[in-house]
């Protein structure tokens, strides 16, 4: 016996497999060029026409569109077309896993991440490093001594110098990667109490690194990097709220 429940389900796989048809379609004349990078998508009523669906049908292609990355949907301007990045589908990843696992276990997540990516990293890098590598590692670590005692400066600095690592692995998606997590953590990051201070740590630190990888020494240079990057995480880390003993009733 078939029900009004699983009439209705019918119908709604039926509208979600003609949406990615719609989609698949207009995805297709990107690719191969009939519809420019940045080309107004057709109208809803012309796609309506077009596959014989209806409004809703369209506006879920267009949606399905946007989270492969081949639409922009401006609220301000018609649907035009695009091509997707490393970097935008990363994006749109990042926000589904703030959805999943809130805001401070993703941010723990991505520290992880971090570590993992740095680490491995700083061990290549010491293993095989140029010296056209290693000449701009210097460089990005004399732009930290530099900047020190100027919070964004410094924020800038400090980035390019683990980004100038990372980037000696020569892997796009792992940079990419980096770039996002690391520019993420930066912005979230408050002045200190004493920046000056601060910033002559995190220097210091950065300057052991890079004797270490000078040197050759790749355990040396794990062990720095994976100890400045726990401490850098540890001094963000929310503290817990405190009672006050002596207002608790008896």
């Amino acid at each position: 016996m078939t029900t009004f429940g699983s009439l209705n389900s019918a119908n709604v796989q039926g509208k979600s497999r003609a949406a990615h048809a719609v989609a698949n379609a207009l995805v297709s004349e990107i690719k191969a060029g009939r519809i420019a990078v940045g080309e107004v998508l057709p109208s809803e009523r012309d796609l309506c026409e077009r596959f014989d669906s209806s409004r809703p049908t369209v506006r879920e292609a267009l949606v399905l569109m946007q989270q492969r990355g081949y639409a922009n949907l401006s609220t301000t301007r018609r649907p035009r077309a695009e091509k997707p990045s490393i970097e935008k589908i990363f994006l749109n990843a990042a926000g589904h896993i703030r959805d999943l696992v809130g805001d401070a276990e993703s941010g723990a997540y991505l520290e992880q991440i971090r570590q993992f990516i740095e680490v491995g990293a700083v061990r290549s890098v010491a293993q095989s490093a140029s010296a056209i590598k290693l000449a701009q590692i210097h460089g990005a670590l004399n732009a930290c001594y530099e900047a020190i005692g100027e919070l964004e400066r410094f924020k800038e600095a400090d980035q390019a110098f683990h980004r100038s690592i990372v980037s000696v692995v020569e892997n796009p998606i792992i940079l990419t990667l980096h770039d996002m997590f690391v520019r993420t953590m930066l912005q979230q990051r408050a002045p200190m109490e004493d920046q000056r201070r601060h910033d002559m740590m995190v220097y210091e630190e950065h300057r052991q690194i890079y004797e270490a990888i000078v040197n050759g020494d790749a355990e040396q240079a794990v062990a720095i990097m994976d100890a400045h990057l726990a401490r850098s995480y540890r001094a963000r880390v929310p503290q817990p709220k405190k009672l006050d003993l002596g207002q608790m009733p008896d």
